[in-house]
């Protein structure tokens, strides 16, 4: 039979009771407070670590301050309407704003951001700030010119998701694709290492002008989209066109017989048919020798025709020195010494007339003449030169010295 509690047994089980009921409670209300606690803000300093900030579905900002220089160029229309580029300045780190098509900022501007109430998203590729307030981007009252980053195609693909759309500079880079030879579209940019793009947008101020085969420099924001990257200019300014040189001077072998031959010169390897290389006093040359072309009716050994064994791609012109070899015959030759230019298309199987160059017999220097060619940015093309002279009596043509043939691209 069970003992009646006392009194202070009743009280101490009420206690216990009470306790436990508001040990309860409390660990209820810390795990409450714990559930509801605000999201901590995201307050980044610069462009940098705005770049480096953790994206997810409840990233908030705070009030910032943030510094950066507007690199993109609306006068120029090559980005996208409500679109601009911002970069620290200093930095390789940029970042693309969403703003309305009417905000006013030019190339140039510094301007504070705050990023409070906006939103970061990656877009395709890109790290992209949307949902400013209308007076989330103010102007210092500074200008300042961002100077561009030097760079290469195959620096641009491994860095470009870590600087964003920076200002950047490659040089000697070939050009092709857009629209109808024109900067519209899609624009490809190699330089023999690596392959990137420029897109040009439908209302580019420079649309309408005829894309280079070469670009000496080439200026513009480097932009993603998915697995494509891209150097977009601005304005005119920002691309330089221009040729790339490329000297045969004929300095690297030597052999003097006038039957055919294979000599390796600085090019590659070229055909040397009725012609030696010159080094002797007279011989008219650049350099420490020239090649003295002459050529004997009949003879199959010696034709007189320099030829390239290899293709150049993209030349535009070639320059080539000539004069004639000093001795009394043919600088007493009343016939016409002429040099004929000629280029194949397909290897070398065939040949077709470019120009021909007249050999002036009373000049004591060498006399330089430029030919056109033309070819396209891919086109693969070689060339020969042809002592087209008339020949004397012995069946031999007059002596040419040849000498500093220079493509240009």
């Amino acid at each position: 039979m069970s003992k009646l509690l006392t009194s202070k047994e009743m009280i101490k089980t009420i206690l216990s009771r009470g306790l436990v009921v508001i040990l309860l409670l409390s660990t209820w209300a810390c795990n409450k407070n714990e559930d509801s606690a605000p999201v901590p803000l995201s307050k980044p300093q610069n462009i940098t670590s705005l770049r480096k900030v953790q994206q997810s579905d409840d990233l908030k900002f705070g009030a910032t301050a943030i510094k950066g220089v507007v690199v993109s160029d609306v006068a120029g229309g090559n980005m996208e309407a409500g679109v601009m580029a911002l970069q620290e300045e200093g930095k390789d780190a940029a970042i693309i704003l969403e703003v309305s098509a009417s905000s006013g900022f030019v190339k140039g501007d510094e301007v504070t951001l705050n990023l409070e109430g906006a939103t970061l998203a990656n877009k395709n590729g890109e790290l992209v700030i949307s949902n400013l307030s209308t007076t989330a981007i103010e102007k210092t009252g500074r200008s300042v010119d961002i100077t561009p980053k030097t760079t290469t195609l195959s620096d641009i693909v491994v860095n470009a998701e870590y600087w964003g759309p920076i200002l950047a500079k490659v040089s000697d880079v070939s050009l092709s694709g857009g629209t109808q030879g024109k900067f519209q579209g899609e624009v490809v940019l190699r330089d023999g290492v690596g392959a990137i793009y420029s897109m040009l947008q439908p209302n580019t101020v420079f649309s309408d002008i005829d894309i280079p085969a070469i670009a000496n420099s080439y200026t513009g924001i480097i932009r993603i989209k998915g697995d494509k990257f891209y150097i977009n200019p601005r304005n005119t300014d920002d691309i330089l066109g221009g040729m790339i040189e490329v000297l045969e001077d004929f300095e690297d072998a030597t052999n003097t017989s006038y039957d055919v031959k294979e000599l390796s010169f600085k090019t590659g390897v070229w055909t040397i048919d009725g012609a030696i290389t010159a080094a002797t006093a007279a011989d008219m040359k650049n350099g420490a020798q020239s090649l003295r072309v002459q050529g004997t009716v009949g003879n199959d050994k010696r034709n007189g025709i320099i030829s390239m064994n290899f293709d150049l791609q993209g030349v535009k012109s070639l320059r080539v020195s000539h004069g004639i070899y000093p001795a009394s015959a043919e600088v007493a030759n009343m016939n016409p010494t002429t040099l004929d230019v000629e280029i194949s298309r397909d290897g070398g199987k065939t040949y077709t007339f470019l120009q021909q160059l007249t050999i002036n017999v009373q000049s004591q220097t060498l006399i330089t003449d430029e030919v056109a060619v033309n070819a396209g940015a891919n086109e693969e093309v070689r060339f020969r030169f042809v002592n087209s002279s008339t020949p004397f009596a012995n069946n031999n043509r007059p002596r040419i010295n040849m000498d500093d043939v220079v493509f240009q691209f």
